[in-house]
């Protein structure tokens, strides 16, 4: 089975504009802001790049060790459920298993559909408040390391929100049946394509615009990314059963 790479990156960075992972990044660097200590003395050079952007700052440097996390937690993520989708479609219920995985992503996509026009009814694909509590209790704290842990954390706390689009993608992935440095390749690319929408935010941040703004951003656009990801888990569903 040939794999659509376009259906690949389009699933990618919508998954990627997922409002957990860019309002996950958005907390994460306002707290570098008020707590971090990221201004520097006015004897100290500020190094900027063409685009306004300070090349020495701690907000791009906790940003990326925050990135590089994700996308390493993901990868191995990504390679396990990879595992398990291509062990399971070849066992006795391989007939059955890929409409378990299209039903899995139905129900999925239609409670962001749900959160779309009645968020006040109960069931959501969200970070819990306890997850929140955590990872907020952590970035409290400073060091080149808490940004690796509240990277894979926040990957681990997203889960309800952002692992069905990327089970569905891995379980295509599976069914292609291509070989396995082709896979790992695939992997990659998706996973970087995922970081993109949140590197861009990192970016913008560090460039000078304020967390408030940003945080107004992400409440005026979380519906419309809402619908796109119930649109997108519909079609990966369809692509596994077709």
């Amino acid at each position: 089975m040939s794999i659509n790479l376009a259906a690949i990156t389009t699933t990618a960075l919508v998954n990627g504009l997922n409002p957990c992972g860019i309002g996950m990044m958005i907390t994460f660097l306002g707290y570098l802001i008020v707590f971090g200590g990221v201004e520097k003395t006015k004897k100290q050079k500020i190094k900027k790049s063409k685009f306004g952007i300070d090349l020495d700052s701690k907000i791009l440097r906790q940003g990326l060790l925050y990135l590089l996390s994700v996308f390493v937690t993901y990868l191995f993520l990504g390679l396990f459920f990879y595992g398990l989708a291509f062990y399971l479609q070849r066992l006795w219920l391989a007939s059955v298993f890929k409409y378990i995985m299209a039903g899995i992503l139905v129900v999925a996509g239609l409670i962001q559909f749900k959160d779309v026009f009645w968020e006040h009814l109960p069931f959501h694909l969200r970070m819990s408040n306890k997850g929140y509590e955590k990872i907020n209790l952590l970035l409290a704290r400073s060091g080149k390391w808490m940004a690796v842990l509240v990277g894979v954390l926040t990957t681990a706390f997203s889960t309800p929100c952002m692992l069905p689009l990327y089970i569905g993608t891995t379980s295509y992935i599976a069914k292609s049946g291509l070989p396995m440095w082709q896979v790992f390749s695939l992997f990659v690319y998706y996973n970087l394509v995922f970081i993109l929408p949140i590197l861009v935010i990192l970016l913008v941040m560090v460039g000078g615009k304020q967390v408030v703004e940003m945080k107004e951003w992400e409440h005026k656009y979380n519906k419309q990314l809402r619908f796109l990801m119930s649109l997108f888990l519909f079609g990966i569903a369809y692509f596994l059963v077709k």
